[in-house]
C-alpha cells in the first residue's frame, strides 16, 4: 500500500475510495449532477498534490486506522483552499475524531443517500458547510481548537438567519412569530439554538455578530 503516487491538476470533486464499477458510476452521478469535472482516485494509494479549490470526498467504510492516519497527515499539509466531506461515515463516528480532519466542510453517514450527497456536495461548493445541527453546534464550541475553515454563518439554517434579520430592525418574538407564520415558542427555540451557535448571550450581541456577520 501507498507505492506510487499520482498527480491530478484541475479537478474539482475527487472521489477517494476502493476502485469498483459503483464508485465509477458514483462519482459520474455527482459530476453530472454537479456539472463539474471529477476524478476517482484509490484510497490505498498516496496522493501527491491536490489542486487547491478542489472539494474531496472521502469513503469512511473503505478506510481503516492506518489509511484514515495518512490522509488527515497528507491533507493537513494542502492548500487550504481544499474542501473535504467524510462520505459513508459510521453513526457511531466520535466528533472529536470528526473534529480532528483538516479541511473539514461535511459529513455524510452510511444512511444518506446520493441524492442527499449530491445537495450537500452543492451546498459546499456554495460556500457552505454539510453538518447535521448537533455536530456543527459542537464544531462551533471547538472552534478554537480545530482546523475548520467554513465562518460560523454557513452553520446556521436559514430560518435562523431570516430570525437574525428580523432582530437587526428591532422586531419582537411575537413580530417575528407573525412575519415568519410560526408559534412564538417556536421563534424562542429558533433564538436558543442560534444563540448557541454563534457563542453569544442576549438579542443586543446576537444583532452586532449578525451586523459584522450577515448580509442583508
Amino acid at each position: 500500500m501507498f507505492n506510487e503516487v499520482h498527480t491530478w491538476r484541475g479537478e474539482r470533486l475527487l472521489l477517494i475510495t476502493r476502485p469498483s464499477l459503483q464508485a465509477s458510476a458514483l462519482l459520474q452521478q455527482f459530476t453530472f449532477a454537479l456539472a463539474v469535472s471529477g476524478k476517482l482516485h484509490n484510497i490505498q494509494r498516496p496522493v501527491d498534490t491536490i489542486p487547491p479549490g478542489t472539494v474531496v470526498l472521502l469513503d469512511m467504510m473503505e478506510a481503516d486506522k492506518k489509511v484514515i492516519h495518512y490522509w488527515q497527515d497528507k491533507l493537513v499539509h494542502h492548500h487550504s483552499q481544499i474542501k473535504l466531506l467524510l462520505l459513508n461515515t459510521p453513526d457511531e463516528y466520535p466528533y472529536r475524531d470528526i473534529e480532528s480532519w483538516p479541511h473539514i466542510n461535511g459529513v455524510f453517514y452510511v444512511g444518506d443517500d446520493e441524492v442527499r450527497v449530491a445537495e450537500g456536495l452543492q451546498s459546499v461548493m456554495r460556500g457552505e458547510c454539510c453538518f447535521s445541527q448537533k455536530l456543527a453546534s459542537y464544531l462551533i464550541t471547538r472552534s478554537a481548537h480545530y482546523r475548520f475553515n467554513c465562518h460560523e454563518s454557513a452553520l446556521l439554517t436559514h430560518r435562523e438567519k431570516e430570525i437574525l434579520n428580523k432582530l437587526r430592525i428591532g422586531a419582537s418574538n411575537n413580530e417575528i412569530a407573525q412575519s415568519l407564520f410560526i408559534s412564538e415558542n417556536t421563534v424562542k427555540t429558533h433564538l436558543y439554538n442560534l444563540f448557541k451557535k454563534i457563542a453569544v448571550k442576549n438579542r443586543t450581541q446576537a444583532v452586532s455578530w449578525a451586523n459584522d456577520n450577515l448580509r442583508r
